[in-house]
């Protein structure tokens, strides 16, 4: 019986599931995944030289008929297929040799962009931590050709980089350690359903694939190698966030690392990759940008986001911003007398805008527009 290339596709990537690389290396010997079931049984045993552990698989129907099966499911769900030689498979993960032979696709941007940048960490992240994460997310906005922000949606570090890239008007791709009919973790759906109308989401997992150990390795090595950088925010000895990066290192990628105190155990991973050359130390939010010599910033675009950020606020945060614009830095208790508001409002309105990465502190802690 005939099939369509993407079911055999599919079917080499369920055979091969938890082995990429001999997936591509047969794959690679052929013109299209056909070829493949076209071989003789004997011939096809004696590429594999397995003991018949994959042929025998590879041979069975049944093999054929789940991916078939699979095909059906994803076109009816509107899930796209992308096999390792078509044009939109990412040509920057296509370059590694673990590349899976497949990737499930949902969503509505390009996974090769320009630019792509990995921003991952601990589920356990600090505010600070937090923090910083959206500081250079606002920074990477700036460019006038933005990147691509990629990560997995796990609690923390990830999911923050997600909605602050879609908040930043970004392309956002998550890539999931599950199959594309399952979101991993639950409580984080509403979100991925949020990165599939204005992003994408990616999985290289058949349907009905359960999160694992393994799969979150796998998943770490595509978020590594779809990316031109990768930034750690905060990780502790030992974590998944950590695993990337040493990932792509391994890839010839970028890797840049945000220090944290000695004595801060979400840091630890960070500080130990740095003081080993793993990582190139970052030092404020545009440390990032220049280390890939991305020059091209966009002053309107920060200019937009201050205009956006003094229209929607109450009048507290508007005469915040005005007093803050009128002088290069206010000590604490001229910004609230300045405001002619109850100082625990004040108070509040200036964390958020901390948060937001709109007011900051100079050396004598007075408080400074960024």
């Amino acid at each position: 019986m005939e099939y369509d290339e993407t079911v055999y596709a599919c079917a080499i990537n369920r055979v091969f599931n938890f082995n990429c690389r001999s997936a591509r290396m047969l794959t690679d010997m052929f013109a299209s995944p056909g070829e493949v079931f076209a071989l003789p049984e004997r011939e096809l045993r004696d590429l594999l030289q397995d003991g018949g552990h994959y042929s025998n698989v590879l041979l069975d129907q049944k093999t054929l008929r789940a991916a078939e099966e699979e095909v059906r499911w994803a076109r009816n769900t509107g899930v796209g297929i992308i096999y390792i030689r078509d044009r939109d498979y990412p040509r920057r993960l296509r370059e590694c040799p673990d590349a899976p032979v497949i990737l499930f696709y949902k969503g509505r941007i390009s996974l090769n962009p320009s630019r792509a940048v990995a921003i991952v960490g601990t589920r356990k992240a600090t505010a600070y931590g937090l923090k910083q994460c959206r500081r250079i997310i606002e920074s990477l906005s700036c460019l006038s050709d933005r990147p691509m922000i990629i990560s997995g949606l796990a609690y923390g570090i990830d999911i923050t980089a997600h909605l602050c890239a879609l908040e930043y008007g970004m392309q956002t791709t998550a890539v999931l350690p599950t199959g594309m009919d399952s979101i991993y973790p639950p409580p984080h759906r509403r979100h991925a359903i949020k990165i599939a109308e204005k992003g994408a989401l990616v999985t290289d997992f058949p349907k009905g694939s359960a999160p694992m150990p393994i799969t979150f390795l796998r998943r770490n090595r595509i978020i590594a190698g779809m990316s031109d950088a990768v930034i750690l925010v905060e990780s502790a000895a030992k974590g998944g966030g950590l695993i990337t990066a040493r990932t792509a290192l391994s890839y010839s990628r970028e890797v840049f690392a945000l220090p944290g105190r000695l004595d801060d155990p979400y840091s630890e991973g960070c500080n130990r990759l740095i003081e080993a050359n793993g990582a190139a130390l970052i030092s404020a939010p545009e440390s990032v940008a220049t280390a890939m010599n991305w020059n091209d910033r966009n002053s309107d675009r920060k200019k937009d986001y201050f205009k956006k950020i003094f229209e929607q606020g109450d009048y507290i945060q508007r005469n915040i911003l005005l007093a803050l614009s009128a002088e290069p830095a206010v000590e604490r208790n001229t910004l609230i007398r300045k405001t002619g508001a109850d100082p625990s409002e004040v108070l509040a309105r200036l964390t958020q805008l901390e948060l937001d990465g709109i007011v900051g502190s100079d050396i004598y802690g007075r408080y400074i527009l960024r």
